[in-house]
């Protein structure tokens, strides 16, 4: 994924430069619990997470592939 690494941090109230980490999520449902990796974006300058809706969105693709296949693996079936 090709972008800027600057976007605008809520905490510090202006444009920063961003690293993204990559991390484990635990999603627990009621019937289902799965993990995927996420990409999460920190601002450099407070560290605090920031939210990029390209990431975001790359993440919830994730997240549906990940729940996906923990009801497939679950039921046997789809």
């Amino acid at each position: 994924m090709e972008m800027d690494k600057i976007s605008f941090c809520e905490n510090c109230l202006k444009d920063v430069e961003f690293e993204i980490r990559n991390e484990i999520v635990k999603v627990d449902l009621k019937d289902i619990v799965f993990t995927y990796g996420a990409l999460v974006p920190y601002c450099k300058e407070c560290g605090k997470e920031l939210s990029i809706s390209e990431i975001n969105d790359l993440n919830i693709i994730k997240a549906y592939k990940a729940q996906k296949e923990a009801l497939e693996s679950r039921d046997g079936s789809y």
